[in-house]
This record gives structure tokens, sequence and C-alpha cells, in this order.
């Protein structure tokens, strides 16, 4: 069994369907991708996955259906979105950012936490070094203490993602996550996700548009079109599918 399963799965929006019995599977450790053109579902199939749109069919996580359950207590199960420049507090620090995601998954409750307990503020303690690490590891050491909205669009970027990564996500959705970056940033996000699945275990479904990047990190790929999976493989399979072509208009996405 795969660590995530999605299979029979049905959303959209209002009276709109946008996916029609897409079917997935991504392995424990595995990077998989939800490519197609513009409109085809694959935003959707990320949203339906986190649990922020209305779904039916089953999603498994663990070998747990979570179909039913709240985007919250899919991000307690293990799963996580990156969001899209939306998940940082800009008036902030770049640590006090980083301990926020922490603080959520230390567990403590409001009393405990409003007491002091000596157990609460270790971990508190270990929240910070952790969150420090982090922002090293991300390299963002240098701008630790600046308010985060002054930083660059790519730095914003890769602190969301070490946000995800202090909540403990075994396994990460992120939705174009190269939108807006520059080359070498593209290349540091890039070596991060790697880094990630390498120590960390972390198995990662993305939406991307860079075929060169889908190609360098991918394991597998899933292509929709019209909400419906119409094939699966390793990149260099689907993409040399003449159906996948079609669906592209017949031509295949550049490497821009």
């Amino acid at each position: 069994m795969s660590l995530l399963e999605v299979s029979q799965l049905r959303a959209g929006y209002g009276p709109v369907n946008v996916l029609h019995d897409v079917a997935l599977a991504v392995d424990d450790g595995e990077i998989a991708v939800v490519l197609g053109a513009n409109g085809a579902g694959k935003t959707t199939t990320i949203r339906a996955i986190s649990g922020t749109i209305h779904r039916s069919g089953d999603v498994t996580f663990a070998g747990r259906s979570i179909v039913s359950s709240s985007a919250e207590s899919i991000v307690r199960a293990g799963i996580a979105q990156v969001p899209q420049g939306r998940g940082t507090f800009p008036e902030l620090s770049v640590l006090d950012n980083l301990r926020i995601a922490s603080h959520r998954s230390l567990g403590f409750s409001v009393l405990a936490e409003m007491i002091g307990l000596p157990g609460v503020r270790r971990a508190e303690d270990a929240a910070r070094d952790a969150a420090i690490a982090v922002a090293e590891r991300l390299g963002l050491g240098a701008c630790i203490g600046m308010r985060t909205g002054s930083l660059p669009y790519g730095h914003r970027k890769l602190l969301e993602l070490g946000r995800v990564i202090l909540l403990g996500a075994r396994h990460l959705l992120l939705d174009e996550p190269i939108a807006g970056l520059n080359e070498e940033e593209i290349e540091q996000l890039a070596a991060l996700v790697l880094e990630l699945r390498r120590d960390g275990g972390l198995s990662i479904l993305l939406v991307e548009h860079n075929m060169g990047l889908v190609r360098r990190l991918c394991d597998r790929a899933v292509v929709l079109d019209a909400g419906q999976v119409i094939a699966e493989g390793t990149p260099a399979e689907v993409l040399a599918n003449p159906r996948v072509l079609m669906a592209y208009l017949g031509e295949l996405p550049g490497d821009a």
C-alpha cells in the first residue's frame, strides 16, 4: 500500500465538478507530480487532498481514510500544503514566523502555557533552537531577525516551506513551488526538496509546469485532462505519450 492513495476522487466548486474519478498514489519517500494544461484540475487535486474544498471518493494516508477529515485534522495526520505566498506573517521576523510553526507542534494546553510549566519552557526553548536550525538550513540565517515582509519573494517562499517542515509533516503538497523565483532561487529550492526527501524521508506531491524541474525531481507523473487521469508513469514516459501531447494542444511545455 502506498503512503498516499487517491481513488474515485471527485471535487469542484459549487455546482461545477472539476475532478472526475481521479486516482493516484504516492509511495513513502517518493516525489510525484500532477501535470496538465491550464484548467485540467491540478490545483483542485491538491486542494481536495488537503481538505480545503469539498470532495468525495476516497483519500487514504498511511492506511487511514481522511476523505471525511477536516483540513486541520489532515495537517495533524502529517499532510501539509505549502501555500502560495500566503503562509507567513509579514510584520513578524523570520525567527518569529518559524517559532509560531514550531509552537503549533508542541501540543500543550493554553493553561499549561499560561502557568509556564518547566516542561513547556523546555519545549519552547527546543522549538526556538529548531527554528534557528531550519533558518540556517534554508539559507535564511543571516536575515533571521528581519521583518518577513521586507524579504525578497524567493526568501519568503523558502520561509513558507520552512514553516511546513517545522509542523512535522510526513507528506508535502506543493502547488507551483518555483513560480516567481529566479534561477538561483529555483536551484536552491530544488536542492532543498531533494534534501528533504533524502534526509527527512518526506514524500511530495507537486503541481509544476517547468519540465526541466519535473525531470530532475520527480519519480512519478500523473497527467490530467479535463479533470480525468489520461496518463501515469515516469516523467519521460508520460511526456512521450501522444495523448499527453494532444492535451497540451500539440506542444510539450517548455523548460522556461
